[in-house]
């Protein structure tokens, strides 16, 4: 059976006028024959059409300012758009922004109740779904205080609680949830994977493991315009591929160097060597690491990692004099800065390496089984005969991110240790 289209979206267009000076408002206000234009025209959003069948769940990823959240916003009838028409067949909700659709001088229960009377439920039927707004919620006694005086992930729990529980055939979600602690955002992702099967949800958020494990497809956004759609692994490829190429400059004078130090198979791939932010460069610096390469199984970096991906970095040093006993090393931080895993060449069994003028090094390790989110790599530079004991040349930090996904599996803590042995006494 061929499933209802719900929402119909064609060539959505939007423009806001953008003044230099407040004044221009008042002059083209007033301006008789509008000959002249007082403000430059900026397109949030050019002739995007999209269709969602009833159930699905469509990721929708890009850049800040890229139109995501505009998008949505027409769709869920907030914003008017400047060309193209919606055709949406259902009840919507959506949690756009945190604080809209509530009072802040309102108490949480009086918001919950204003929220009812928005979406046409009586006090009755909302008394009937009070308790498990509440309990899903979970923010105890805070629900009978002003919701001004709520922190952010409070005010999260209570919008999502109140969202998910006005039976809506479509949910628009807009990265409202990125506030709240780890542990809500897991069983909100949980309930709208479980528990909401039917509901049509549109998500816009930055977080790949959601968008690789909620979305059915995605779209990806760049400057107003869909650039990608296609399978959530495609679009994060696509979209991480899209900002790496951005935000790496490609400067040509390392090339000649990087291609006489490396193997013939390697060179098809100077063009997607990084340079390094000297800003990021830490260390005696008698030796520096200047452009670096990340490959995982053997293919460039897909925008996502998986548990035992192999992970190959090289990267390109220059001295400034002989270094006789050097070492390398790699570490992999958490967005918190704390140190997840890592090693050197030194208590990975390989001897000191003699150093001068320029070196392409390759490193090589298996991606282990961690808990899902973001995680970044530093490269290090020692000079030394002692693990421990040793000049440090130079630190690359934190210049690639890894976003660790977990498809189909649930890493409960940072690493999941099995259960070697399991007794039941009767």
């Amino acid at each position: 059976m061929e499933r209802e289209v719900v929402i119909r979206a064609n060539n959505l267009g939007k423009i806001y006028k953008l003044y230099k000076k407040p004044e221009d408002r008042i002059k083209e206000a007033f301006s008789v024959f509008g000959t002249k234009e007082y403000y430059k025209p900026h397109h949030a959003l050019k002739n995007v059409s999209l269709e969602v069948l009833r159930g699905e769940t469509i990721g929708i990823i890009g850049k800040n300012g890229s139109g995501k959240s505009t998008f949505l916003k027409m769709l869920a009838n907030v914003l008017v758009p400047t060309n193209g028409t919606v055709e949406i067949n259902g009840r919507v909700t959506s949690l756009l922004e945190l604080g809209a659709g509530f009072n802040p001088e309102y108490t949480g229960i009086e918001n919950i109740y204003l929220n009812g009377t928005i979406m046409g439920y009586s006090k009755e039927q909302m008394q009937d779904k009070l308790d498990t707004i509440l309990n899903f919620a979970d923010i105890g006694d805070y629900v009978h205080q002003a919701v001004k005086t709520y922190s952010s992930g409070m005010f999260a729990r209570l919008a999502f609680s109140v969202m998910v529980n006005l039976d809506p055939d479509i949910l628009i979600v807009d990265e409202a949830l990125s506030v709240g602690d780890i542990f809500f955002q897991q069983k909100c992702n949980m309930y709208m994977k479980n528990e909401m099967k039917n509901t049509t949800k549109l998500l816009v958020t930055h977080d790949m493991n959601s968008i690789a494990n909620l979305a059915d497809r995605c779209i990806v956004l760049d400057k107003g315009r869909v650039v990608f759609e296609g399978p959530p692994l495609e679009s994060i490829e696509y979209y991480v591929k899209s900002l790496h190429s951005e935000s790496f400059g490609q400067p040509t004078a390392d090339n000649d160097k990087i291609s006489n130090l490396i193997n013939k198979e390697d060179k098809r791939n100077l063009e997607n060597w990084n340079s390094v932010d000297v800003d990021k460069l830490g260390g005696a610096l008698e030796a520096r690491i200047k452009r670096f390469l990340i490959d995982v199984n053997g293919e460039s970096y897909k925008g996502f990692i998986q548990e035992n991906d192999e992970v190959r970095v090289q990267f390109l040093l220059e001295t400034d004099r002989d270094i006789s006993d050097g070492i390398f090393g790699y570490i992999i931080s958490d967005k918190f800065g704390n140190n997840i895993f890592g090693e050197n060449s030194v208590t990975s069994g390989f001897s000191n390496q003699y150093l001068r003028n320029e070196h392409v090094v390759t490193m090589q390790f298996m991606w282990p089984e961690i808990k899902e989110g973001e995680y970044f790599l530093t490269l290090g530079i020692g000079e030394g005969e002692h693990e421990l004991q040793h000049i440090i040349q130079c630190w690359a930090h934190n210049i690639f991110k890894f976003d660790c996904i977990t498809p189909k599996k649930t890493i409960h803590c940072l690493f999941n240790n099995k259960i070697l042995n399991l007794t039941i006494s009767k």
